[in-house]
């Protein structure tokens, strides 16, 4: 009888050890997963950028990663973020930019907010005004600007550029939507080193 007792009793302490393990696991999990906000789905295909406003504020935004797809030479990515907010929130579109980044150098093979690099496909979507109120035609000199600054630029050259107050008017009439691209390749960049270089 003493021998039954005796297992059992060990039985007991074995089994009270064991649950106490996996309650202090379970606690943690639940913990960990009460970060993650409910029906939320945590992703790891985002990055973070500096937004900058008309009213030169900074803020961290993210952008999604809504493409990506690995190639020979080059990354094709498809970027979605907030270019400007400016507008009235109900017209507040994202951009979407089309970008294929060098896996050598890390450099911008393509950027465009519409056709893919062959021509043949809308990859981008341009989410920004394309007039100012005062009919500058804002789409048409971004377009000019990324291909005089950021088109086949290095990282390091496009790193360097520090927030544009008032400096890239005579491109686009406005700075927000250069300032966020601009940003949102920087962010890009880290992203794509982290994964490719």
């Amino acid at each position: 009888m003493r021998r039954i007792v005796g297992i059992t009793l060990v039985v007991c302490a074995a089994l009270a050890f064991v649950a106490c393990g996996a309650s202090e696991g379970a606690a943690e999990g639940e913990t960990a997963e009460a970060s993650v906000s409910e029906g939320a789905i945590p992703v790891d295909n985002a990055f973070y950028y500096t937004h900058v406003d008309g009213h030169r504020s900074n803020t961290e935004m993210v952008a999604f990663v809504m493409f990506e797809y690995e190639q020979l030479k080059t990354v094709k990515y498809q970027v979605g973020y907030i270019a400007c907010t400016c507008r009235s929130p109900d017209v507040n579109y994202f951009s979407v930019a089309y970008v294929e980044l060098s896996k050598e150098d890390g450099s911008v093979a393509m950027l465009s907010y519409d056709e893919d690099s062959t021509g043949e496909y809308k990859a981008g979507l341009y989410g920004d005004s394309f007039w100012t109120y005062d009919d500058v035609p804002v789409k048409e000199l971004f377009d000019q600007y990324m291909d005089d600054v950021l088109r086949g630029a290095q990282q390091e050259t496009i790193n360097a550029i520090e927030p544009m107050h008032g400096e890239v008017d005579a491109y686009t009439g406005a700075t927000v939507t250069p300032n966020n691209a601009v940003r949102m390749l920087q962010g890009l960049f880290k992203y794509h080193n982290a994964r490719y270089m």
